[in-house]
């Protein structure tokens, strides 16, 4: 029979050809049948990507590297992190349950999609994430043991990464998309996240989660330093300076939903 419960992954692609195909093996291998999975490509400049690996040129395409592993390709024109995780949930926004990974982070261990998906189901919790730091405060003690009974063991933090995310439907619903004020790099997650605190959908005083079960089956592959972007430091800079304003201002706001848009 087949699975009744519409499961999605979307993985964020820009640059890292090379790691591509040992991610989506990962993927495909450790995820439940009839799982979508989708690749959004953020306009991956080939050149680029050869000058950084010394001139060697990769005997492939995006394109082939989908195929090959039978999943769905979404591309469009390099645009930033909100943009291209757009395009994934565009492809998803009727699963649901969604998990969105960057293309520097690959599953090791089957199992890791379920565990997120009984730890919404039963907690109520529409948005998990992994985190900077952990921190178990007293106020959340009753929350702790709660899902301890679920044999899930959460971990908190003051701040999420942008990596891996694990939403619902009622996330796209309620919340809608990344915003498309935010270009290139930073800010953009961190901002969307807050929005779905704003609405409800964390419920308890933290806002970051992530569950160890599910965490310890990643573990990270190839560059991450963020120094694929075709940018110099200076423009990078400038860069996120610029998002930490649109940050902070759309923060002002309190808005919560943003529509989700394709770009």
């Amino acid at each position: 029979m087949a699975n009744k419960v519409q499961r999605g992954v979307g993985i964020c692609h820009y640059n890292r050809l090379d790691k591509l195909p040992e991610i989506l093996k990962a993927i495909t291998e450790t995820v439940p049948e009839n799982t979508r999975v989708v690749v959004a490509d953020d306009g991956s400049d080939r050149e680029k990507f050869t000058a950084d690996n010394g001139g060697t040129e990769y005997g492939t395409s995006v394109e082939e590297v989908c195929k090959d592993a039978g999943v769905l390709l979404i591309k469009g024109p390099n645009a930033g992190v909100a943009a291209n995780k757009n395009r994934a949930l565009w492809v998803l926004q009727d699963c649901q349950f969604i998990a969105l990974i960057e293309d520097d982070l690959k599953p090791i261990q089957k199992g890791w999609f379920e565990c997120y998906e009984q730890a919404a189901a039963i907690s109520g919790i529409h948005h998990f994430c992994r985190v900077q730091d952990k921190k178990v405060p007293e106020s959340v003690e009753s929350f702790s043991a709660f899902l301890a009974r679920h044999h899930l063991t959460p971990l908190y933090a003051s701040s999420p990464r942008g990596d891996f995310t694990f939403l619902t439907s009622t996330v796209l619903h309620r919340v809608g998309g990344f915003n498309p004020a935010f270009r290139g790099a930073g800010y953009a997650h961190g901002e969307w996240s807050g929005r779905v605190a704003r609405a409800g959908l964390i419920g308890h005083p933290l806002k970051w989660i992530d569950i160890m079960q599910g965490r310890d089956r990643f573990v990270q592959v190839g560059d991450t330093s963020g120094g694929r972007w075709k940018l110099t430091e200076e423009q990078l800079k400038a860069q996120l300076s610029r998002n930490k304003r649109v940050f902070r201002d759309l923060e002002k706001s309190g808005y919560v939903n943003c529509p989700l848009v394709l770009e």
